[in-house]
C-alpha cells in the first residue's frame, strides 16, 4: 500500500475574477473548493491512475471534515489524526496572473506526532510512504525522525521537501527525491547552469543516499538520474494554466509505475506534472494519458 503524509493539509479556496482592485470591493466570476496539501495531491493523482493509497496526516474542525468528505467522494482512503484546531484555508486568486495566500496552519502537539509515529510503526516492508510539504511549527527534525523509523523497519519512502528537511533524510536512503532547480541550488549552495552542472549536483545527492533523483525544471522539462540511468526529458507542448500541484503530480506519476521500467516511471512522472500544469486543477487520467506518447526520454552522458 502507498501512504501519503500531509502534515499541514488545507481547504484550497479558488477565486476567479477578471482583476483585483486593492482596497475596493471585488466580486468573483467563479469559486471552487478542493482538498489540498501536497500529500493529498499525490493521493488524488494516484487515484486517477488507478493506484490506491491511504492519506495520513492531521485534520481538525469543519475544514478537516470537508477534506475527509472530499476524499471519501473520490474513493480515497484516509486515516487522519484528529486535532483540536481547524485545518487551514488557503486562498488561490486567479486573475490574469495567479496569487496565493497560504495560512500558517493549526498547532500540532507532541501527542499528535506520537500518534503518527505509531501509524508508521505498523507498516510492512512492502508498503511505500510519500512525504511532501512543510512540517508543523516547532518540529523541524520531524522528517528525519520519521524516515529513520521507516529505514529501521525496511519500508521505502519518497520525500518532496526543501533544504535540510530533505538532506537530513538522505542517510536513510529515500527511494525518490524531487527537487526543483531552485531547491537543488539551495541544497548545493551554488547557481546551476546547463544540464551538466544540474546532473553533477543531482549525482551528489545520489552519493549521499538517494536512490532516484528527479529534478524538475518548469517549462524546460526535467532531468533524471540514478545509479544506472541519466535522462533529459523536455516538456511536452501545452499552455501553462496552473502551477499548483504540478510537482505533486510528478511524484504520483513516478510512484504509480513502481515495478515497471525506469523509462515508464519517468514518462508518467513528466506526463502527470505537465497535465496538471495544463489544467485548472489536478490532472485527470484522460489528460495524463493524452500526454504520455508525447514524452521524450533522451539518454545523456553519464556524470561521474
Amino acid at each position: 500500500m502507498i501512504y501519503t503524509v500531509t502534515f499541514n493539509p488545507s481547504v484550497d479556496y479558488v477565486l476567479r475574477l477578471g482583476e483585483i482592485e486593492v482596497g475596493g470591493l471585488n466580486r468573483t466570476d467563479d469559486t471552487e473548493k478542493y482538498a489540498g496539501g501536497k500529500g493529498i495531491n499525490v493521493s488524488r493523482v494516484l487515484k486517477q491512475l488507478a493506484s490506491d493509497s491511504t492519506a495520513l496526516g492531521f485534520c481538525g474542525g469543519f475544514t478537516g471534515e470537508f477534506i475527509k468528505d472530499s476524499l471519501n467522494s473520490q474513493g480515497i482512503s484516509h486515516q487522519f489524526i484528529e486535532i483540536e484546531e481547524d485545518t487551514r484555508i488557503n486562498i488561490k486568486l486567479k486573475t490574469a496572473s495567479e496569487t496565493e495566500i497560504n495560512a500558517g496552519g493549526p498547532k500540532i502537539t507532541e501527542t499528535d506526532i506520537e500518534s503518527l509515529k505509531k501509524q508508521l510503526l505498523i507498516l510492512k516492508n512492502d508498503d511505500h510512504v510519500v512525504f511532501a510539504g512543510s512540517v508543523p511549527k516547532g518540529h523541524d527534525r520531524l522528517y528525519e525522525e520519521l524516515t529513520q523509523i521507516l529505514y529501521e523497519k525496511g519500508v521505502s519512502f519518497t520525500i518532496d521537501a526543501e533544504g535540510e528537511k530533505l538532506t537530513s533524510t538522505l542517510q536513510y536512503q529515500p527511494y525518490l527525491i524531487k527537487p526543483n532547480l531552485f531547491e537543488l541550488e539551495g541544497i548545493t549552495g551554488r547557481k546551476l547552469s546547463g544540464d551538466k552542472e544540474i546532473a553533477e549536483a543531482a549525482n551528489e545527492l545520489l552519493k549521499r543516499g538517494a536512490g532516484n533523483v528527479l529534478v524538475t525544471l518548469g517549462g524546460d522539462g526535467a532531468l533524471f538520474i540514478n545509479q544506472d540511468h541519466q535522462f533529459r526529458i523536455p516538456s511536452p507542448e501545452g499552455e501553462l494554466r496552473n502551477s499548483v500541484g504540478a510537482g505533486d503530480s510528478t511524484v504520483a506519476g513516478f510512484i504509480s509505475k513502481r515495478g515497471e521500467s525506469i523509462e515508464e516511471q519517468v514518462r508518467y512522472a513528466v506526463a502527470c506534472g505537465s497535465a496538471t500544469a495544463f489544467s485548472d486543477d489536478l490532472a485527470l487520467r484522460k489528460e495524463i494519458e493524452a500526454l504520455v506518447p508525447q514524452i521524450e526520454i533522451n539518454p545523456i552522458e553519464r556524470v561521474k
